[in-house]
């Protein structure tokens, strides 16, 4: 399959590529720092953008069969990052006919899926923002044309893969999941339809 992954510098957007790679696929890797993508392959290009520029995005969805989302924002401040490119991306798929949308969001975005601590402490406390603006995010998907699932995971650890994680529609069942398990699942939503338009979370056993 061709997938362009943006957020592909990022600690999971890298282990995507690099799965992506290993399973076959022609891979596209969009990143704000390409020098932070330091796999070299045969099938991988390497694109340097700003998804808040649509031309750039549009660029590298054209065609894909598949695009996956691991963008994240490490500052708890206002801003409409992850909304705005997400658009930016929505749009450059509907006017290239490419269908397939994997997100990767997290536990908490529901609300009242990420258990007391998280929700009632943390999330308020240090997050405000960051969740903010990943609320708008599902909105603008929810909104969208294309096959779509977000996925929520808990918190993400650089552990090794495990291939036993836990898939539920609502509380995750743990606090953490590698980002080795996130990129096996999403890599696995390219073909399997189970969850389309659907929020399922992540979590280990």
């Amino acid at each position: 399959m061709k997938i362009v992954v943006f957020g592909a510098s990022g600690k999971t957007g890298i282990l995507i590529v690099y799965q992506a790679l290993n399973q076959g696929h022609t891979v596209t890797a969009f990143a704000r720092q390409p020098s932070k993508v330091t796999i070299q392959h045969k099938n991988l290009r390497i694109i340097r953008g700003d998804m808040l520029e649509p031309d750039m995005v549009r660029s590298a969805v054209v065609g894909q069969d598949a695009v996956l989302c691991a963008l994240g924002v490490d500052k708890n401040r206002p801003n409409t990052l992850l909304s705005d490119g997400t658009r930016n991306i929505l749009s450059a798929m509907e006017s290239a006919g490419v269908k397939r949308f994997i997100c990767m969001s997290s536990a908490g975005i529901l609300g009242n899926d990420s258990g007391f601590w998280f929700g009632k402490i943390i999330r308020p406390l240090f997050l405000k923002h960051v969740f903010e603006d990943k609320q708008r995010q599902v909105k603008v998907i929810e909104g969208s044309h294309a096959e779509w699932v977000i996925i929520r995971p808990t918190g993400l650890t650089d552990a090794p893969k495990t291939n036993t994680y836990k898939i539920n529609s609502g509380i995750p069942t743990s606090r953490t999941i590698p980002r080795a398990d996130v990129a096996d699942f999403m890599l696995k939503l390219l073909t399997d339809k189970k969850y389309d338009g659907t929020m399922p979370a992540i979590s280990s056993h």
